[in-house]
């Protein structure tokens, strides 16, 4: 008895002084295809970015790679306690899709925290003129989200085309 109480305290005191743990939020696909879908159908009705009207663009498709670096961004927020899109080693949404092995010509991310649902979120980032224009970007054809708590990262991103590379 008194061996598991010294096992247990020591346990508790190591894992006082241990990182935050890293989530691993992974979306069913039915979740994926319902973020999508809600992305696009605002995509495809265009809307207001503050004052600037942005017309309806095409859709964008879920991509694994940028899923990746979502969550990779949301876990270092979270681990260091902080809220940016500069991550805590000074990386970019560009250097992040890098390290995920997204080929890119183009890229744009947007963060939240606070908004509970899906759909808050996206509201929010809506009702935000530079997140709604990442939103409404015609260039972008890709995207993913992560989740870790209540923070959202969104990634969006056109890949190199094969007739680029």
């Amino acid at each position: 008895m008194i061996a598991s109480k010294i096992a247990l305290t020591a346990l508790l005191a190591c894992s006082a002084i241990l990182p935050k743990p890293i989530g691993t939020a992974h979306f069913e696909d039915s979740q994926k295809k319902e973020m999508l879908t809600a992305v696009n159908r605002l995509r495809s009705k265009g809307c207001h970015c503050g004052r600037k009207y942005m017309p309806p663009v095409g859709p964008v498709r879920w991509n694994a790679q940028l899923e990746k670096a979502a969550l990779a961004h949301a876990n270092d927020m979270r681990r260091h306690e902080f809220f940016s899109h500069t991550g805590s080693d000074g990386s970019s949404i560009g250097k992040r899709a890098d390290r995920a092995g997204y080929q890119w010509r183009a890229v744009g991310e947007n963060i939240a925290e606070g908004y509970g649902s899906f759909e808050a979120t996206l509201l929010a980032w809506k009702d935000s003129p530079g997140h709604c224009r990442n939103l409404m970007n015609a260039g972008y054809d890709e995207m993913a989200l992560a989740k870790i708590g209540d923070l959202w990262v969104q990634d969006f991103g056109a890949s190199v085309g094969k007739y680029e590379r």
